[in-house]
């Protein structure tokens, strides 16, 4: 899995690339790392490349979360294909981080804005 960063109007977007599995690890210290540096503790993880995730992705978006949390911020999810989407629904972590249909909309939720 490769990891692209952005900061778009404050808000960190993440979108990885590839299956979301084992091995993740250091991408997800690079996460905290590239947002914490650039004072950024709201941000979106855009799922709209990854075509699987498993108990690594899992735990990569619970730490990420807890993360950004902790620093008074707030991680949203966005852009699930149905397989990402059925993983997070099992597991009940969309009742913890939110789902978005997609990352503009997550991105102005964050930034309380309304979209039409």
């Amino acid at each position: 899995m490769r990891l692209k960063f952005e900061i778009r109007e404050g808000v960190g977007v993440l979108r990885p690339q590839g299956r979301f599995v084992t091995g993740s690890d250091a991408e997800l210290q690079s996460a905290k790392d590239y947002l914490n540096e650039n004072g950024i503790s709201k941000a979106v993880i855009d799922f709209g490349a990854v075509p699987y995730i498993d108990s690594t992705g899992l735990a990569f978006v619970v730490e990420l979360h807890k993360s950004l949390a902790g620093r008074g911020g707030q991680l949203l999810l966005a852009n699930a294909n149905d397989r990402v989407r059925e993983v997070l629904e099992m597991t009940r972590i969309h009742e913890i981080v939110p789902l978005f249909g997609d990352a503009e909309n997550a991105e102005a939720a964050l930034r309380g804005a309304v979209l039409c």
